[in-house]
């Protein structure tokens, strides 16, 4: 397990967390069928060994309205590049936890399985696009043979994709968390950890905090200051904040390059859809792989190009 996935599964071990994805990140209808007064993590005695192989993930258990329980398996998948088999291990994992639950009796009075709901967050800066069911990676099968194929499906939680899209709601621990993965700026992120400051400042919230700054200064300021930058010598949030709102350009460089060459090359791609209509996953990769000096002159040739291919014609 990575530094990435050891901080997220200590962050998602705080119910505030939890209850903040059902407060605006998961489907509304989601959030009406339980009643988050009863979340709760799962007991370790229902973590069989073959489960604690995934250590990354966390299992958590809600009551709904109706008064059966929902289980919930919160996936972490922080890898640059995507999982085509994801969802075949979601299929697994859910299985192991019904196998577990039967063993030890805890599948209640009726003895049928309770409800999962699996979630996969993923951080990655390229968007997902692999299949989101067992389904969509197998061959097509004949009428015969559909009601015998796994149909296990997940809900993804494209981290990107979500802040792009400007849907996240306000005041949302998970909603900062989100942002501060595909944070352009400094000054953004100086913001967005105050709002996590904000949000934590109660007896409930304190080791959460202490969380955030701990993944702050190990995983998300290493990655985006320079390295010639002096990162902070803590883990406390709050002198982290202060820092980074009192000394911005000492460490501030390469967030502003990096974040102004996104920019560009989301802007490129807006202005290619728009012209020249949907573009294929290679011209996508392409632009985001390319340079400042690569993506300015496309925007050039842009100007007077007829097709896609005279956009880049000439120019590599």
């Amino acid at each position: 397990m990575n530094l990435q996935d050891q901080y997220y599964r200590r962050l998602f071990s705080s119910p505030l967390m939890v209850r903040a994805l059902f407060a605006g990140i998961l489907p509304p209808g989601l959030r009406d069928l339980v009643d988050l007064g009863t979340l709760e993590p799962l007991p370790t005695d229902y973590v069989s060994d073959r489960r604690r192989q995934r250590q990354g993930d966390r299992l958590w258990r809600v009551r709904r309205r109706d008064g059966q329980m929902l289980y919930l398996i919160i996936m972490l998948e922080h890898q640059s590049a995507t999982d085509r088999m994801i969802s075949v291990r979601v299929m697994g994992y859910c299985a192991l936890m019904y196998e577990d639950l039967a063993m030890r009796r805890l599948l209640g009075p009726s003895g049928r399985l309770p409800i999962i709901l699996p979630i996969v967050l993923y951080s990655g800066a390229r968007r997902w696009r692999e299949p989101r069911q067992v389904s969509e990676l197998m061959d097509s099968a004949p009428p015969e043979l559909m009601p015998y194929q796994p149909q296990m499906r997940y809900l993804l939680l494209d981290e990107g994709a979500l802040a792009d899209a400007g849907v996240l709601p306000a005041d949302n621990l998970v909603s900062a968390l989100f942002h501060l993965e595909h944070s352009r700026s400094i000054e953004e992120t100086a913001q967005l950890l105050h709002t996590v400051l904000r949000l934590t400042d109660c007896a409930q919230g304190q080791e959460l905090r202490r969380v955030f700054g701990a993944w702050a200064r190990h995983v998300l300021l290493p990655r985006a200051a320079p390295a010639t930058a002096a990162l902070p010598d803590t883990e406390d949030l709050q002198e982290i904040t202060l820092m980074m709102a009192a000394h911005p350009h000492d460490w501030g460089h390469k967030w502003r390059q990096e974040g102004r060459q996104e920019g560009e090359a989301l802007l490129l791609a807006r202005q290619l859809t728009r012209k020249f209509g949907p573009l294929s996953e290679d011209v996508q990769q392409r632009i985001r792989q390319a340079g400042t000096l690569q993506l300015e002159a496309w925007s050039i040739n842009l100007l007077d190009a007829e097709t896609l291919e005279a956009v880049f014609s000439g120019t590599d």
